[in-house]
């Protein structure tokens, strides 16, 4: 080759093509798509080259994947049979001849690896949520407030499995392959030892009352026990409490005192929960360890954290508090003193979860009017939840 405008003689060149081209690799040209080569860096790219598994192709026609790998980065570029053939000149100085030399060009892109969360983000998003979406941002107050209410139930609902005679059907029914001894576990109820020797040995007190708490009613409950008649009528007691507290023990003044807050915290309302400081009347040991057992937090949509205490977990405080009147009563409550406290439960639903607990339960006639009792006692009752009746059309 010549350059017609070049004043130099030695500008001729000889331009040779290499004769065996189809039986040696091409050389490789690399283009970064994020970036170019830092030749004074101290760590060099790495380069690796794959090609696909087809003995019949061998020059520039054979697919390759060449990978760049720097640090925690790494590139990854294809080759494929080009429409336009790419070859690199190789000039020598001393003879003046150019060698021609077939390459392959890789266009490098950055090699992310996607997590299962990206994979899950990236579905689309059904009508009602881009609805909601919408909502959230262009909506009016009362719209969003009515959003806000909506995203809440749908949270509560899944959670909300009360313990009632119109609904026990939701409770497991025993598998009879286990036998007659068999009992539908019910999550919320407290833990209890069914194949224990006594009574006293199927609940334990510190799954009702943690040993934290335990010690700090010690210390509570001293001033209470060298109180006078006059000072513990001027407590604001429950009945069940102030009917109990005469001639009590140490041991049993710490339940009765635990109790206390049980009854009053299973007597907040909707509105209670939801203030800045709920419940404050409760000392703020148990009044912590009371919000963590008995309550749901739930976030709206702008973020903020509230508590509520769905019907299942109202069904959980009572439970508890049932446990906790058998230790204070030798096993056998009057349950006509302990449900005269409770809010929003009637002697049906305490009669279930005594029931669901183990204890049999009795009625008895006392002055002309029907007193009923729960007694732990051996062997356990076996609680079958009653399914409700199928109606038949005529």
């Amino acid at each position: 080759m010549h350059d017609p405008h070049s004043e130099n003689d030695q500008d001729w060149c000889k331009i040779k093509i290499y004769n065996k081209r189809n039986t040696r690799v091409p050389l490789f040209v690399t283009n970064f798509s994020h970036g170019e080569l830092n030749p004074n860096a101290k760590d060099r790219l790495r380069f690796e080259c794959y090609k696909k598994d087809d003995s019949n192709k061998i020059g520039c026609d054979a697919e390759r994947y060449l990978m760049a790998s720097y640090g925690r980065l790494n590139y990854i570029g294809v080759s494929s049979a080009p429409a336009v053939q790419h070859f690199i000149g190789i000039r020598s100085k001393t003879t003046g001849k150019i060698k021609l030399y077939d390459s392959s060009l890789f266009h490098m892109k950055p090699h992310v690896k996607k997590s299962e969360c990206d994979i899950i983000s990236s579905t689309p998003k059904t009508y009602w949520e881009n609805v909601n979406t919408l909502t959230e941002s262009f909506g009016s107050k009362a719209r969003k407030r009515a959003l806000n209410t909506k995203l809440k139930c749908t949270a509560d609902a899944s959670l909300e499995e009360s313990l009632t005679l119109n609904d026990t059907s939701r409770l497991l029914s025993p598998d009879r392959s286990l036998g007659d001894d068999s009992q539908p576990i019910i999550d919320y109820l407290p833990p209890q030892n069914r194949a224990a020797s006594c009574a006293e040995d199927v609940f334990n007190i510190n799954c009702i009352i943690s040993p934290i708490e335990d010690a700090s009613l010690t210390v509570d409950v001293q001033e209470l026990l060298t109180a006078s008649i006059d000072v513990l009528s001027e407590k604001k007691f429950c009945v069940y409490v102030k009917e109990h507290f005469i001639n009590v023990s140490a041991i049993k003044a710490k339940y009765l005192l635990y109790y206390d807050y049980l009854v009053k915290f299973q007597n907040l309302k909707y509105a209670d929960i939801r203030k800045t400081n709920p419940a404050s009347h409760i000392p703020e040991l148990y009044r912590q360890n009371l919000f963590t057992k008995f309550t749901v937090s739930s976030k709206s949509v702008k973020g903020k954290e509230t508590l509520s205490c769905p019907p299942k977990m109202k069904d959980k405080i009572v439970a508890y508090i049932f446990v906790l009147a058998l230790f204070i009563d030798d096993y056998k409550v009057n349950l006509n003193q302990v449900v005269g406290d409770l809010s929003n439960v009637g002697m049906k639903k305490l009669t279930t979860i005594a029931k669901a607990l183990g204890c049999h339960v009795n009625s008895k006639k006392v002055e002309a009017s029907l007193v009923n009792y729960a007694e732990l006692k051996l062997p356990l009752f076996v609680f079958t939840p009653a399914r409700p009746k199928k109606s038949v059309r005529k």
